[in-house]
């Protein structure tokens, strides 16, 4: 019993020796390329080149963007009461008040995000009051990160955010499918601009 339990292992192993040589020498580059594209970790900035990709307009779009390294990120753009411009004066996109309190959100879906960062602003707030909102969202529609304030303003109205979110420094072991992200204006002058200038998000899949 034991001398055929023993040949059976052996046949097992010898099959599968074969079966990978096989591989290895029939498709050496088909191979490594397996397991390259498990573990490769993958990147994409939402910058000024990428706003050619949307249209500076008052109304919502969906934009299939094109990132050369995957398939194209599902990006929602809805502007409530704010004319949006993108990719220009080196920012991904600014948008102007139109009227009252308005502001614009951007939700973009992702699989499996690993680590985001994003660069923002606002010129001009005569308020004070102009507000950020990010959240991440897992598959089951859990925050997994939330952020919420007002810009710290200098003398002329002028303030900046930059946020970063890391999955491993966090210690999270689930999946990270969606980035919203949201500016709003309260009363603000035509003048103002709340702006995004770069977003970059890196993803594992």
């Amino acid at each position: 019993m034991k001398k055929k339990a023993l040949l059976l292992a052996s046949i097992g192993a010898l099959a599968c020796t074969v079966g990978i040589t096989a591989i290895a020498v029939g498709g050496g580059p088909k191979l490594n390329a397996v397991f390259e594209t498990k573990a490769a970790s993958k990147n994409f900035t939402f910058n000024a080149a990428t706003g050619s990709q949307f249209e500076s307009m008052p109304d919502p779009q969906d934009v299939n963007v094109t990132t050369g390294v995957s398939d194209p990120i599902h990006t929602t753009v809805a502007p409530e009461s704010m004319e949006l411009t993108f990719g220009e004066g080196e920012r991904f996109v600014g948008a102007e008040p139109m009227l009252g309190e308005c502001g614009y959100s951007l939700m973009i879906g992702i699989n499996n995000l690993t680590h985001f960062a994003i660069d923002m602003g606002v010129e001009n707030d005569v308020d004070k009051g102009d507000e950020y909102s990010i959240t991440l969202l897992d598959d089951d529609r859990n925050q997994v990160g939330h952020w919420n304030s007002s810009f710290k303003l200098d003398g002329d109205g002028n303030g900046t955010a930059h946020l970063e979110w890391d999955k491993e420094e966090e210690g999270y072991d689930g999946t990270v499918v969606e980035v919203n992200v949201s500016l709003y204006s309260m009363e603000d002058s035509p003048d103002a601009n709340l702006y995004i200038k770069s977003m970059s998000l890196y993803w594992n899949c």
